[in-house]
């Protein structure tokens, strides 16, 4: 039973103790005056559940609620109930006030004004903590459906026997997307392949009819939220003097918030329900289950002294899936699956005796498993990296008073229970670290690259910004002293921080472009008008390595950072655990595995990084020809565990061929695939636009940009498009902020993913002009000329280069016609045409 209230005042409370149940009528309102207290919900309203104890045992818990957040956020309305469960975390106390009616309400509230900002305060707060965990539980789901949806497709394309007897529904439903796929042409793999079950292929599952709708809803949720985030970041004082103001308005204020957190309430409840759902479908005691069947299939064939090979494979991975998630929803949410993990153990080692686990399945990428590593304590960690915080600001020599404040704030940040707060404390305990952090980074940026200081410790900080022995286990820190990358790469050139900076300090490199896009000879002309150096200092700086390694610092990889990590707002720039989503070893991007995913690009999108460049020759009179030529990015891998790369410059100088930079995080739980497409769409762009100038946008001038310009600008007009294909071009082009680029990149993205495959994902006017500027490589050309979709452009295209090519070698017959053969660079600019 819940707390019984009889009177107004503290009620002392013993740990796991039921204050209120979720659905429960509100009666009253509390202030929590000490400890803490666990948040839960369940699905009684989708379940139709009443009974207290069942409440209980199909809630999850959310998060906890500290002191002076209010409970019964709802007094003020009519027959209002409890969203949520509310259980005292250890010896708890709460202020409670009766409130048996709606004008007791309004009269108290304006006897005790104070605490209209509380009642406003708490509403934002529970939402924002509501909104965060709906984010976590709607990412396991999506997780859980790609895994599963994959793993069900699958099943229907290794089973030899087409007519089973289906009972679930689900599996029913996507044995009809799974005949659906192979109808449309699409293959699935035949063996065991993580790739693919890791890969979200929703697009060729799933053809949503409220996908946009949905998209919209998104939008609109989002704006509420950013709403409440800069709420709670608003002085206090302010919010008092607002709120206190009127009571009638206050209460109207909070009664228009709570409908957001209603709203927010349903959407967790739904996700958590259809996150059950799905992880039962993945495994269940009681019902069919992918599991199961997959089980059943690999006895059957055991039993028929048939391979079972590959049916092991996927059970063997599905079992350390389940088992994952399972510890993940009991510890996390307190929500106990009732899955049967030792008896998965059992039937995965009763059917696997005479299976052993290949190298594939050894080295999968399974998020959320870790390897089982034995635990070691701090006292065995290398002497170089313990207490890093201390070596590291002597040996940068900082000013005394700014390593006080960067020891207090860094202090204050380790006792923060929740790192990923947006209360305004939380973001000034961030912000004094960050302050500080790169000033510490550059001294020891400077001491290692000029004086050539390199100790373990120095490249964990500048490498991976390891500072802080307190912030990660001591497994995770010896994670890090033991990376060691050994792979090497043919084309691309990959660099660490430390050997990126050494490249600008021995001047192979010009120092990368600032925040406002200006150059380094930019950069310092600006100072030079601000007055703050003058004509012989200019020149200094020019030619200073010191000056040079300090901007780089100061300007690229200080800006950049916290755009790698991916999350500005609760952004903080020493690597600690809660930002930790998967182990070091598997989350590192790899010089070789990088190499690999642009060629897997490249292979088709063939001229992703081809440009016109000026070629001169004076044995043979060339002054000015212009040729194709390919020119490789380099790839700055970012000291951050992050989610987002960056398409940083399109051009390093004003030198035509120079190398573009992209930066990456150097450890991500992202797919990078998912990462690099985006950012190859973008620089395909920003090459496009700074090589045409100002007629980046001139239709007669036919490229990448000015094609996009026109489709986006006049696509109301273009009678080419469809109401449908208009329409949704419309919520693209909102998506994306009415910015050019993203939309073309939204479109790159399908592009790669699907089109290259023969899935269409486009209207026939973006089609066209992705066909024409950003051409597949010749063999997936060829395949594709064969579907009717793709014919007519694919002729087109075909006469194009073939024309184009007949031109350059008759343009070129002169140079021989003696018998001399021709540069490469010619020839290349005509195998560009003719044969790629």
């Amino acid at each position: 039973m819940s707390v019984s209230i009889e009177e107004n005042g503290n009620i002392k409370l013993k740990p796991n103790s039921i204050i209120f149940y979720e659905g429960e009528k509100v009666q009253n309102i509390s202030i929590v005056t000490n400890g803490e207290i666990d948040v839960y919900i369940s699905s009684k309203d989708i379940l139709g559940i009443e009974d207290e104890n069942e409440i209980m045992r199909y809630s999850c818990r959310l998060f906890s609620i500290p002191k002076n957040i209010m409970i019964g956020i709802g007094s003020y309305k009519t027959n209002s109930k409890y969203m949520f469960s509310f259980k005292s975390k250890d010896d708890t106390e709460i202020y409670a006030v009766k409130t048996p009616n709606q004008e007791y309400v309004k009269t108290f509230f304006k006897v005790n004004k104070a605490y209209l900002t509380n009642m406003y305060h708490s509403i934002a707060y529970v939402i924002l903590k509501s909104y965060e965990e709906y984010i976590k539980i709607k990412k396991i789901n999506d997780d859980v459906k790609i895994i599963s949806a994959n793993l069900a497709v699958i099943y229907f394309n290794l089973q030899q026997t087409k007519s089973k007897n289906i009972k679930s529904e689900m599996l029913k439903n996507y044995k009809e997307i799974y005949e659906d796929s192979i109808n449309s042409g699409f293959n699935f793999p035949t063996s065991f392949d993580v790739d693919f079950i890791r890969a979200d292929h929703s697009e060729i599952y799933m053809h949503n009819k409220n996908q946009f709708n949905e998209e919209e809803n998104t939008e609109k949720l989002e704006f509420e939220i950013d709403y409440v985030r800069r709420f709670l970041t608003m002085p206090k004082n302010i919010k008092t003097q607002f709120f206190s103001y009127d009571t009638n308005m206050s209460l109207d204020a909070s009664h228009m918030l709570y409908e957001t957190l209603k709203k927010i309430s349903s959407l967790l409840k739904t996700e958590i329900v259809e996150a059950i759902e799905n992880i039962l479908f993945l495994s269940s005691n009681e019902n069919e289950s992918l599991f199961g069947e997959y089980v059943k299939t690999a006895t059957e064939l055991d039993k028929q002294g048939k391979d079972n090979d590959v049916w092991v494979r996927y059970i063997r991975f599905m079992s350390s899936i389940i088992k994952d998630i399972y510890n993940k929803i009991k510890t996390e949410y307190d929500y106990d699956l009732n899955i049967d993990t030792e008896e998965m153990d059992s039937i995965l080692k009763r059917i696997s005796k005479n299976n052993v686990p290949s190298s594939e399945e050894a080295n999968a990428d399974i998020d959320g498993i870790d390897n089982i590593k034995v635990t070691i304590g701090f006292e065995e960690l290398p002497s170089e990296v313990k207490d890093p915080t201390k070596k590291l600001i002597e040996m940068s020599g900082i000013d005394e008073n700014k390593a006080k404040s960067f020891m207090k704030s860094l202090q204050a940040y380790r006792k923060l229970r929740d790192k990923f707060s947006t209360e305004d404390d939380v973001r000034k305990i961030r912000r004094g670290v960050t302050t500080v952090f790169f000033e510490i980074y550059k001294e020891i940026a400077k001491r290692s690259i000029i004086n050539g200081e390199s100790s373990r410790l120095v490249k964990m900080f500048l490498n991976f910004g390891y500072m802080d022995d307190q912030l990660l286990t001591p497994n995770q820190i010896m994670d890090l002293y033991e990376i060691k990358d050994k792979s090497k790469t043919k084309k691309i050139n990959v660099f660490y921080i430390d050997e990126w900076l050494q490249k600008i300090y021995d001047k192979e490199e010009p120092p990368s472009v600032n925040g406002f896009g200006q150059d380094y000879r930019e950069a310092l002309r600006e100072l030079k008008k601000r007055g703050t150096i003058n004509d012989k200092e200019l020149e200094e700086h020019w030619e200073s390595s010191s000056k040079r390694l300090e901007y780089e610092v100061e300007n690229m990889i200080e800006t950049t950072h916290r755009l790698c990590y991916g999350q500005v707002s609760v952004y903080f720039p020493i690597l600690h655990k809660d930002m930790i989503t998967k182990d070091f070893e598997r989350a590192l991007i790899r010089r070789d595995v990088m190499e690999k995913s642009i060629k897997d690009i490249t292979d088709i999108d063939f001229s992703a990084f081809y440009r016109e460049v000026l070629y001169k020759n004076k044995e043979l009179n060339i002054e000015k020809e212009l040729v194709m030529q390919e020119v490789l990015p380099n790839i700055i891998l970012m000291p951050t565990f992050g989610s987002r790369a960056i398409m940083w410059e399109e051009l390093s100088s004003r030198q035509k061929n120079s190398t573009g930079r992209f930066l990456f995080p150097i450890f991500t739980s992202e797919d990078l695939e998912s990462l690099l497409i985006p950012t190859i769409g973008a620089f395909r762009w920003e090459l496009c636009k700074t090589m045409l100038g100002p007629a980046w946008n001139d239709i007669t001038q036919m490229s990448i940009t000015s094609e996009y310009s026109d489709y986006v600008q006049f696509y109301k007009k273009n009678r080419n498009l469809s109401d449908e294909a208009k329409e949704k071009l419309k919520i693209q082009i909102k998506k994306c902020r009415n910015n050019l680029r993203e939309v073309f990149v939204s479109d790159y993205n399908l592009w790669i993913k699907y089109e290259s495959k023969g899935i269409m994902r486009l209207n026939r006017v973006a089609r066209g002009i992705l066909y024409r500027q950003v051409p597949f490589a010749k063999n997936i050309r060829d395949e594709l000329a064969k579907q009717p979709m793709f014919s007519e452009i694919a002729n087109r295209f075909k006469n194009i280069r073939s024309k184009k090519a007949t031109e350059l070698e008759n343009r070129y017959f002169k140079f021989t016609k003696t018998g001399n053969p021709l540069p490469y660079e010619l020839q290349h600019h005509i195998e560009f045409y003719k044969d790629m």
